[in-house]
């Protein structure tokens, strides 16, 4: 019987499968179930020959240490990542929102910093995919970023740098289309399936995270 085909899925909050919330509290956050997680729909529509392997982490950034939270900075964690799940054949990667609000100098033009830093670790670590070659790499535009509803958590928005973070999170797909075929990856753009919940506009409602999962399953079965 064939290996099954390694893959890891690389993000934050939205990839651990956080709902979102329509008030703060200091209680840990509840998480969408196997029938929803958008890592987990993509396990069952790739079937038995795949296995997926989810490593979201609220919070996490790309390469920016929040305060007081440097375990959250993704950089330090995806090289030992990687190599205690090898061998691996695709790495997803969907980081980048935490960004926002963590780096308050941000720019169009500094959007790609973390995300090309992400990607030249795991192109340059031929020991964590098969026969002494790094894994595939995809990378995913997160969401975009919008102000909660009036009753959710308002408080939010303006944490994320509001309409400058919002810009800049709309600016997540053509930035990261370009990283991407500048470095040989491959792309797809997560606004076109999920938006954010109206609880909070950070998280992905439910339905979101199932067409999400649906079409990575798809793009998987066609492209890789």
């Amino acid at each position: 019987m064939p290996e099954k085909k390694q893959i890891l899925c690389y993000g934050d909050s939205n990839t651990f499968g956080t709902i979102g919330r329509w008030a703060a509290s200091d209680e840990p956050s509840e998480r969408f179930d196997e029938n929803t997680r958008w890592t987990c729909v993509l396990q069952k529509e790739l079937g038995d020959n795949y296995h997926v392997i989810e490593e979201g982490l609220g919070g996490r950034t790309t390469i920016y240490p929040p305060k007081n939270e440097s375990w959250k900075n993704g950089e330090s964690y995806l090289t030992p990542c990687l190599l205690s799940h090898r061998p691996l054949d695709l790495v997803i990667i969907m980081l980048g929102t935490n960004d926002l609000h963590v780096i308050k100098d941000l720019t169009k033009d500094t959007l790609d910093k973390g995300i090309r830093r992400l990607v030249d670790i795991a192109q340059n670590l031929p020991k964590a995919g098969r026969g002494w070659k790094s894994p595939k790499i995809l990378l995913i535009a997160p969401i975009e970023v919008q102000p909660s509803a009036g009753n959710g958590r308002t408080e939010l928005y303006p944490k994320f740098r509001s309409e400058i973070g919002r810009e800049l999170s709309l600016a997540f797909p053509s930035v990261y289309e370009k990283v991407a075929n500048d470095t040989g990856c491959c792309f797809m753009n997560a606004q076109l399936y999920a938006k954010p919940d109206p609880s909070d506009g950070i998280h992905m409602d439910g339905d979101s995270h199932i067409r999400l999962g649906n079409a990575v399953a798809n793009f998987i079965k066609k492209t890789l």
